[in-house]
């Protein structure tokens, strides 16, 4: 495959400045200096590699002396170092008095600058190394070192091919299909050209659905390591190799390495996401979960859970649905009780405390806000409402592209605010008999896209993504230039889901063969987003 080399310094730079710079000894405070006779400057060395060495405390270190010469006028030269002002664009290198400090594996420039005159150096970091997750006795490490058996070929779920991370999300995981349910024991090995080898042994953790995903293995490396992975992403890949074996070192097998890449440059903001709940979460059955990106390796917290929720009325779920984050991060919409009622409450994200809540039937079960937070379009059994994102939550427009024709849900307001997708379906008789028309499964669905100035919407409707025999299109996004759409499309013919709510094999609501396709605004065939998709990549 193609690289992922990630070229990031620039972006850094400009981001961080020269946070990462040591500042050595004296010198002039951009590096003119006032020593008009310095006519040159020299380095020593010009490229230095060194290898890092574990601390003790989880990191890694390694120095690297350097040496500046200032070239006189008149041909006599003197010993700068002490003097001369130092610059990294990078964070993980720091250097004093001419000595570098180095926490990260990476091809790094040292440039060394007095009275007006530079001197680069290239700088390059190595890491080799071993480690052992908790509950792994190091003697069964050469269980996993030996020639695998062709006939086991454990495959990896995740990451997926391809994949890019930024350098703060946490943690690093990979999950694993087993080829023999014996299998016990797990290897991951990182390498990235001469810069990195790194080998993690560790015991399987169960998939949380172990029920479902019996031969599951997961193997979770931590954040800080990230940091490792972005540093060597700058010159070349990162390939994930996996093994697996049993306790007694049969059944070793090594599933097809992959192609990763990390970036130094970090999120920031939050990312939330709905989920259930985990192993030993007794007090409540589904959540929203945040990455709050404010830390330097971010692990997912559990903003608010179904139970820290407004209370729905006796008889109905306590549980959290569909839900939508203003671009300012500041407020919180979401749907409670399940798809039929459709109980809603807008929350303030900084108290987490409800602005609104309404609990009555059929208010709410999805929503999108406008750029600015102060208005949202609500989506109710296929009708699509214009109201305040205020406590009044007060209707400006009802019955938002009636002209369509049919149920419309699924709603995305770009955060540029000039556009605005949504998804029409029309439910078929079974649907109806069953009381499934609440608008989160939408089968047989196709993408529209609307004109708006920010507030409210402009003009009729346009067809973006036309229905199509045997799927359904639904989960229509907008980027942030606002020239592409990407959504969901999953297959009739696909598997299934479990038996309740959202069942069918494409309704728009969980279904497994769900993939990513973009196309662009003005109009035109949909990609699919192959490598984003992960194929056939088995579940976990």
């Amino acid at each position: 495959m193609g690289s992922l080399r990630v070229v990031s310094r620039l972006g850094f730079a400009l981001a961080v400045a020269c946070a990462g710079c040591g500042g050595g000894g004296g010198g002039g405070d951009d590096g003119s200096g006032d020593d008009d006779s310095v006519s040159s400057l020299t380095i020593a060395p010009e490229a230095a590699t060194v290898a890092l060495s574990p601390t003790g405390t989880g990191g890694y270190l390694a120095t690297q002396p350097f040496i500046v010469t200032a070239h006189h006028a008149d041909g006599t030269t003197s010993d700068v170092t002490a003097t001369a002002d130092w610059f990294v664009e990078d964070n993980h290198v720091t250097v004093v008095r001419g000595t570098a400090t180095i926490t990260a594996a990476g091809p790094y420039t040292v440039t060394a600058q007095l009275a007006g005159k530079s001197a680069p150096a290239q700088l390059t970091a190595t890491l080799a190394d071993t480690n052992f997750g908790t509950g792994f006795d190091p003697m069964d490490g050469p269980k996993l070192d030996g020639a695998p058996d062709g006939a086991q070929v454990p495959s990896i779920a995740y990451p997926i091919a391809g994949a890019l991370f930024p350098v703060n999300v946490a943690p690093i995981e990979v999950h694993i299909q087993k080829s023999d349910p014996a299998q016990r024991l797990a290897r991951i090995e990182l390498t990235s050209g001469a810069l990195l080898t790194y080998k993690f042994y560790a015991r399987c953790a169960a998939s949380p659905n172990p029920a479902k995903f019996a031969n599951a293995c997961l193997i979770s490396l931590g954040g800080a390591f990230a940091a490792q992975l972005a540093g060597v992403s700058e010159a070349d890949d990162v390939r994930l190799t996996v093994r697996l074996a049993a306790e007694d070192g049969t059944k070793l097998g090594e599933a097809v390495p992959i192609a990763l890449a990390w970036s130094k440059v970090a999120l920031t903001g939050g990312l939330y996401y709905w989920t259930t709940a985990g192993t030993g979460d007794t007090t409540f059955n589904t959540a929203i979960a945040r990455y709050d990106f404010n830390g330097d390796a971010s692990a997912p917290t559990i903003y608010l859970s179904s139970a820290d929720a407004p209370k729905v009325p006796d008889g109905q779920p306590q549980c959290i649905g569909c839900h939508a984050v203003s671009p300012d991060g500041a407020k919180l919409a979401f749907s409670l009780g399940g798809s039929t009622p459709g109980f809603f409450s807008l929350f303030d994200v900084a108290t987490t405390q409800p602005t609104q809540s309404k609990l009555t039937d059929k208010f709410a079960g999805m929503a999108t806000f406008s750029p600015d937070g102060s208005r949202m379009v609500s989506m109710a059994y296929g009708k699509l409402t214009l109201r305040t994102a205020d406590a009044t939550l007060g209707v400006v427009q009802d019955e938002l592209f009636a002209g369509v024709g049919e149920k419309v849900s699924h709603p995305f307001w770009s955060p540029a605010g000039g556009k605005l997708t949504f998804v029409s379906w029309t439910p078929s008789a079974a649907d109806i008999s069953a009381g499934q028309i609440t608008g989160d499964m939408v089968q047989g669905g196709q993408v529209w896209i609307a004109d708006s100035d920010g507030r409210a919407m402009q003009g009729a409707p346009r067809l973006l993504v036309p229905r199509a025999p045997g799927v359904t299109s639904y989960y229509p996004a907008i980027s942030d230039d606002e020239r592409f759409v990407v959504f969901n499309q999953s297959r009739c013919a696909g598997p299934a889901n479990t038996p309740g709510w959202g069942a069918g094999a494409c309704d728009g609501y969980n279904d497994v063969s769900a993939a990513l396709q973009v196309v662009p605004v003005a109009g035109g065939p949909a990609i699919p987003l192959t490598r984003a998709n992960g194929g056939d990549a088995p579940l976990t």
